[in-house]
């Protein structure tokens, strides 16, 4: 895994700092430990890693005392002092060799940056600044045994074109200030290697062969002609070799095809798929340059073989196939941590948790990451990823420069020089990686024409997947975009998706959208807000909603939902347990509605998956890993085979996205609002890939407060899958026309006042333990339906257990019924488990 590399590179660090070290040719170490952080004129000085920010370094030194995001400490914090530059500083003992020539590369500095290479200023923040540039320096001359390296930043201000997290949640303290991604240190020969890009042509009709394109950027670092071999090695297939020559100080990019050398034609390659329709294969090329017998210098990169593009439908809708085959986009929306802190292991839980909740896609509005640990790893387990630039450049408020005609904040040659030097690092950076579907230039706006052109000239040689303007259905030089972001992003109820066929609606490729609030479990409310101002609600709870100015930063929405749907809330604890019913819910049908009108539907993502900061808002787990009630709710609607209820007309849908037909029974009861079962059916189901086939129409029992219950099985008896609904006797009453860019308003609720009026459950439950993993059984013993049954795993102090990997959660009991979840843990101490309802 990628921590795995990223642990060597740290070990080759330290090596690098021993007494006469000696590097070979083609050899590279990661400058990640240890630096001192001091701040221009200040007293502060501490020991720190890179990549960091100087508000993490802090924060993880305990500078700021306790967690400053627990409670509402954060809003108190002093910014002012990174008004000031903060220098890091680090040293590293190398002997120099004749002949060699040493590297130096910043992969992300943020923002302006002055840098000092054994007391000699290499770069000026006058040319030097911007967040997603890599930068490379020659320190060849200035070489000694023992080296000194001063890296002086200066904070962004408003204007220039920083990470970013909008209206998500509070700023950064220092605007992400600090070493953002990783510092290396390279040697090599006469000739360098840059970047090597492998571009696969699969034959989709039968999977059978792949031509492989291997591009090769060689570098003379000399001040004379060179000639030599380049040698390529592709993993398990072969090697070969072609002659160069490079004339003194020529940059030159190699380009080999299988009628250069035959190890570049695959039979039967083995395909990457995402991992709900095959394995993610992987395939490793080895380039070197090799002068007078010896290697001058050497690059290892992983790529897939597999082929993704695009097209747009007859209603104009960006369709995605990959390897041949149409694919529903079924995603949810990144962020990195709000002082990006992550680590190899919270990335590798987090991409876990999107396989475990049936998405196929991450997307990241923004180029995430300290390095490329989490495309690497959508790369091996099989993630697909939908990568672009943020919005906070295209609102004038967030970016700080003014918008122009529509096209956002980058207008201007200065400007859009820097957004083009972006676009070449970062589409280079990620054109390896075959979790990568496509680029997106554009979030809420397209680029201006100027813009897009530059954009589209450097896509063409350095990218071959989709290009896509704009996240919302726009057109621009590259024609449409084929997406929609016309909301929601509060609160709509579970029929909003069926019916809506103006704005979210199943049908298209939304690219971002929500029902608003995802409550964390109530062990993360109390870590959030202070105990104080627990209940009632109160400022505290608003301050961890959105940062919007506009709209959704308060609970209101959330209390009048539940007021209006469930006839209020009695104390904390109620309104926690009925604010996790409307997200299960509402999350589920999102994307249900999306699977149920395949092929109408082509994309679905979640604003968002995860938090960057504590939150209540717009997240499938909260700030501390713990699932919402949205996760369950999504893993439940996005099981590859699954039977769906359609709010809009009473049917029941069979839907399959397995690429072998399925032949199953699929059952239904249906329960009176006080849990009395009313009928029970079952039919046989075949069903092909993307197929979604009406199996029950339940429209006689409309008009009452009812309950569903579904199930799906096997020709042997076995459970495939199964699925419960509370239905209101009548839908939503909507004020249509009055939509807008985040919700469409309810004038009339949905009244399910009746799914928490059953009478009190009577539960016995059991646990077993076999290895990391428990199975706990819940027994419905009485005579009424229990609609959200949650189970929790608890330490020796009460807390939640993270991670704890449930095989379903806030499940429905009915009478009598006897569910057996299983929950995977790496906890230590023994756990305990507690059921509610």
């Amino acid at each position: 895994m990628k921590k795995t590399v990223i642990a060597l590179l740290a070990v080759s660090a330290v090596c690098a700092c021993q007494s006469g070290y000696r590097m070979e040719s083609g050899q590279s170490f990661s400058l990640s430990t240890p630096w001192t952080l001091s701040r221009d004129g200040g007293a502060e000085s501490l020991q720190t890693s890179v990549p960091s920010t100087v508000a993490g370094a802090l924060e993880a030194s305990g500078f700021f005392g306790e967690d400053i995001l627990d409670g509402n400490k954060y809003a108190t914090l002093d910014k002012t002092i990174f008004d000031t530059p903060w220098t890091y500083s680090t040293s590293l003992v190398v002997q120099p060799r004749k002949g060699q020539h040493y590297l130096l590369t910043f992969e992300g500095l943020n923002y302006y940056a002055d840098i000092f290479f054994n007391g000699k200023q290499i770069a000026a923040a006058d040319t030097t600044f911007g967040v997603f540039i890599s930068r490379e320096y020659d320190v060849t001359a200035l070489m000694q045994p023992e080296n000194s390296l001063q890296v002086r930043l200066r904070r962004a201000r408003p204007g220039d074109l920083n990470i970013g997290f909008v209206d998500w949640n509070p700023r950064p303290l220092d605007e992400s200030m600090g070493i953002v991604r990783p510092v290396l240190f390279h040697a090599t020969g006469a000739v360098a290697i840059g970047d090597v890009f492998v571009v696969p042509d699969l034959d989709v009709e039968t999977l059978d062969q792949a031509d492989l394109t291997v591009r090769v950027a060689l570098r003379n670092l000399e001040e004379k002609a060179v000639e030599g071999l380049l040698k390529l090695e592709l993993e398990g297939c072969g090697t070969c070799s072609v002659p160069v020559s490079l004339a003194a100080g020529e940059a030159t990019t190699v380009t080999l095809t299988p009628a250069d050398a035959a190890v570049l034609h695959l039979d039967k390659p083995r395909v990457w798929w995402s991992y709900d329709l095959g394995s993610p294969e992987l395939y490793n090329l080895t380039a070197s340059v090799v002068l007078n017998g010896a290697v001058s210098d050497s690059k290892e990169v992983e790529f897939g073989v597999r082929s993704i593009t695009s097209r747009l439908t007859e209603e104009g809708w960006r369709q995605f196939t990959l390897n041949g085959k149409d694919i529903l986009i079924k995603g949810a929306g990144w962020t990195d941590d709000l002082l990006l802190r992550d680590t190899p292991e919270s990335i590798e839980r987090q991409v876990a948790y999107v396989k475990d909740m049936n998405l196929n896609t991450i997307r990241f509005e923004n180029i995430w990451g300290k390095d490329d640990t989490v495309y690497t790893l959508c790369d091996r387990m099989g993630v697909l990823a939908l990568v672009g630039w943020s919005c906070q450049w295209e609102w004038e408020d967030y970016c700080g420069l003014p918008e122009v005609n529509g096209y956002g904040c980058i207008n201007g040659q200065k400007v859009e020089d820097l957004a083009v030097a972006y676009f070449q690092n970062q589409v280079v950076r990620l054109h390896n990686h075959p979790a990568v579907i496509g680029w997106l230039t554009g979030s809420d706006r397209i680029p201006n024409p100027r813009l897009e052109a530059r954009y589209l000239e450097i896509y063409g040689v350095e990218d071959y997947r989709p290009y896509i303007c704009s996240a919302k259905h726009l057109e621009s030089l590259a024609g449409w975009s084929g997406t929609k972001m016309e909301g929601p992003y509060e609160y709509v109820t579970p029929d909003y998706w069926y019916r809506d066929v103006d704005c979210g609606g199943a049908f298209g490729f939304n690219t971002e959208t929500g029902i608003g609030a995802n409550l964390p479990q109530l062990e993360s409310l109390r870590k959030m807000i202070p105990a104080d101002d627990l209940w009632p609600l109160s400022k505290s709870w608003d301050y961890h909603c959105t940062a919007s100015g506009s709209a959704m930063n308060s609970t209101q929405m959330l209390q009048e939902v539940i007021n209006g749907e469930y006839g209020g809330f009695d104390g904390l604890e109620d309104f926690v347990r009925k604010a996790h019913a409307v997200d299960y819910d509402g999350t589920r049908a999102m994307f249900e509605s999306f699977r149920a009108r395949i092929p109408l539907g082509t994309g679905i993502v979640q604003w968002m998956l995860n938090s960057a900061w504590p939150s209540l808002y717009w997240q499938l787990y909260d700030y501390y890993g713990v699932p919402t009630a949205g996760y369950y709710g999504t893993k439940k609607a996005c099981e590859p085979v699954q039977l769906i209820y359609d709010y809009s007309n009473s049917k029941v849908f069979a839907v399959s996205e397995k690429l072998e037909t399925q032949k199953l029974t699929a059952t239904v009861q249906v329960f009176d609002g006080r849990s009395a079962l009313l009928g029970k059916e079952s039919r046989d189901v075949v069903l092909d890939y993307r197929q979604s086939l009406p199996v029950f129409d339940l429209g006689r029992y409309a008009g009452k407060p009812h309950f569903v219950a579904l199930s799906l099985q096997d020709s042997e008896g076995n459970a495939v899958a199964d699925n419960f609904y509370c239905v209101a006797a009548h839908l939503t009453g909507y004020d249509w026309k009055r939509s807008n860019w985040y919700l469409t308003p309810i004038l009339k609720y949905p009244d399910l006042g009746f799914v928490f009026r059953q009478e009190e459950p009577s539960l016995e439950t059991s646990s077993t333990k076999d290895g990391d993993t428990y199975s706990i059984t819940v027994t419905n013993k009485g005579g009424a339906i229990v609609p959200f049954t949650l189970v929790k795993a608890l330490d020796a102090n009460g807390n939640l257990v993270v991670p704890a990997c449930w095989s379903d959660n806030f499940f429905a009991l009915l009478p009598g019924q006897t569910r057996t979840v299983t929950c995977r843990t790496e906890a230590d101490s023994p756990v305990q488990f507690q059921v509610s309802y």
